[in-house]
């Protein structure tokens, strides 16, 4: 052990201030992408800019990054076996766009119709970045696009180092898939992260329709179901035609992988219908799988809500409709972005697809609550509509609390008063959070639909445009939303053409992110596992510096957090009051003026601004 003089201690109390400077950001920022650097370092990535970064290997011995940008950064892990990566910042409460998203070019798309994030932290991916961008076209702002998966790191720079303008940024299996997507706006077009990082995407279009996937880094890929193959309609006993919802996965790839979708094309117990949804039992097959699936749910036989409309689909060739799963739960959720309102916009089923838990026609009528403005015009729109209509994609956040809903904005819808889209209920923002029960069911406040519009959801108008039909949406494993929007063809009531753009959209408040070397991801820990938290009362601060001070170079019983050892060796030193100091002001602070410095903190720190004050002269 190594016993350091009080001259020491001065120093670093000192160098406490430095670190409790909360930064601008307002996303969470984590540690992505953690990978050996070949030696004994290792690499990680920063989404956000951090007011600090901590790196303890084995409980101890930490490395501290205090003020640390976005991008890579490097740790030595030397003798060490294991470390644990905690990422500190505070930020004003509320949604806000990141600083990483802020006016960045590289997060310009013409048509980003789909994101997906690698939420895996056992993987050297986690926090990789896909958007699928289904038309070789300019923005508005001038960037070259390329027809493919763009492929970035968290903190949204190319994997690769691409140019802004390079447009074979734009992935496509190694060429693989880059004839046929040329034919079509509608491919790439829905995509999914596996659990080996296999990216699963679904093509729309009629001549290449279908799912295919694709290596983490883009360049190598396969088509998973057996060709390209999209014309409708197809009967049943076919493979596959154009699958217009998410690839919903489960197991692994090569191994037991089952595959859910909703086929376009394919019929089922009526001719001429289609999006159905189907189930693909691939076990161990990789590629062209040649297995007819297995109808999971007929969206023609599903039947009717209490006003007698359809609860699926009703003209079901050319529905934009979706699938989602909730991991948490294992529900799916089923949407459609049709404008009318008259079916029903999210449904959610049980993992059987056996059980509805919540549908949101349903939900309308039974509450009388109409979605759409009347127009004597249009009888058919005098009736209660839906007021979860327009909605094209929705994700369960990471914790399980909240559905994210991203909603297609119409402003040349045929009910003619709803301007921009505007729903009496829900409004006009793009994005709406709806809190979940544990079951994974809408929580819906209808106490006071007058007083209260958004039925206790949370609306965020993430985006200008309220005209486009093309809407990505996701989180990632840090609660970060991930919003894109494509161009509009008519000018929306605010007068923008489009966003063309994939905006980070960040929750703020004071956030500790813990990325491990055991594979695992904490966001928030416990008081108890806060690391520099000694008094576990979920804050890092100057009563648990006190611990430190009061046994300052004793040996105490191993690990005992009131005694100040806290790395857990048995002796109060330096590398406790380190790992303090690392995570100063770290978790939620108590109330003000509810902790007062003992004497001995006091006397301390008034002798280190002495001390201070006597080198400056």
């Amino acid at each position: 052990m190594t016993r350091y003089p009080m001259k020491t201690l001065l120093a670093c109390v000192a160098a406490a201030a430095v670190v409790s400077v909360a930064g601008p950001a307002m996303a969470v920022p984590y540690a992505s992408s953690v990978t050996s650097d070949g030696g004994t370092g290792f690499n990680f990535i920063l989404n956000e800019p951090a007011d600090l970064v901590t790196v303890t290997r084995d409980g101890a011995n930490p490395v501290t990054f205090p003020a640390a940008a976005a991008g890579t950064h490097n740790f030595d892990m030397n003798t060490f076996s294991t470390y644990e990566i905690t990422v500190t910042h505070s930020a004003a409460a509320g949604w806000a766009e990141s600083s990483t998203s802020l006016n960045n070019p590289f997060l310009d798309f013409q048509r980003p119709q789909s994101i997906a994030i690698n939420k895996n932290p056992a993987s050297s991916n986690f926090g990789r970045v896909y958007i699928a961008n289904a038309q070789a076209l300019p923005t508005a702002t001038g960037r070259s696009g390329g027809d493919g998966v763009y492929i970035l790191n968290a903190d949204a720079t190319d994997i690769d180092g691409k140019a802004l303008n390079d447009t074979s940024a734009a992935r496509t299996g190694g060429g693989l898939f880059s004839a046929g997507w040329n034919l079509t706006s509608n491919g790439p077009w829905r995509m999914t992260v596996g659990a080996d990082d296999t990216l699963f995407i679904a093509d729309w279009g009629d001549q290449t329709g279908g799912v295919k996937t694709m290596s983490p880094d883009g360049t190598s890929g396969a088509f998973l179901l057996d060709g390209d193959n999209g014309f409708q309609p197809l009967p049943v006993g076919q493979n596959h035609g154009s699958v217009v919802s998410m690839p919903i996965t489960t197991g692994t790839l090569g191994t037991d992988l089952v595959l859910y979708t909703i086929d376009e094309d394919l019929e089922a117990s009526v001719v001429g219908t289609g999006n159905h949804i189907w189930r693909y039992d691939l076990g161990t097959t990789t590629s062209n799988y040649t297995g007819a699936p297995t109808l999971v749910l007929d969206a023609s036989t599903e039947g009717v809500n209490s006003d007698g409309s359809v609860i699926l689909f009703d003209l079901n060739i050319g529905v934009d409709a979706n699938l989602q799963r909730d991991p948490h739960t294992g529900n799916f959720i089923i949407t459609q972005a049709r404008n009318d309102g008259n079916e029903t916009g999210i449904l959610i089923m049980d993992s059987t697809f056996t059980t509805v838990l919540f549908n949101s026609k349903q939900f309308s009528l039974d509450n009388s609550l109409d979605g759409a403005v009347d127009d004597l015009a249009f009888p058919e729109w005098d009736l209660i509509q839906d007021i979860f209509r327009y909605v094209t994609t929705v994700e369960v956040s990471p914790d399980g609390s909240t559905l994210a809903l991203h909603r297609r904005q119409n402003a040349t819808e045929l009910d003619v008063g709803a301007v921009g889209g505007n729903n009496p209920f829900l409004g006009t923002a793009d994005v709406l959070l709806v809190p979940l029960d544990a079951s994974g069911v809408p929580i819906l406040d209808i106490s006071d639909p007058i007083g209260n519009p958004l039925l206790g959801t949370t609306p965020l108008d993430m985006t200008v445009n309220h005209g486009s039909a093309r809407k990505a949406l996701t989180w990632d494993a840090a609660g970060n939303l991930y919003a894109g929007s494509s161009s509009a063809t008519i000018p929306d009531p605010s007068g923008f053409i489009g966003d063309e753009q994939v905006v980070i959209w960040g929750p703020g408040g004071d956030t500790v992110a813990v990325t491990r070397s055991d594979g695992t991801f904490e966001l928030n820990p416990s008081a108890g596992g806060l690391l520099g938290d000694y008094n576990d009362d979920g804050f890092v601060g100057i009563e648990d510096l006190n611990l430190v001070l009061q046994n300052w170079n004793a040996t105490v019983t191993a690990g005992n957090k009131l005694l100040g050892d806290g790395t857990g060796d048995g002796f109060v030193g330096i590398e406790d009051l380190n790992e303090i100091l690392g995570n100063w002001n770290a978790g939620t602070p108590p109330p003000p003026g509810s902790v007062v410095p003992e004497p001995t903190t006091l006397a301390l720190l008034g002798l280190g601004g002495m001390a201070m004050l006597r080198r400056r002269r």
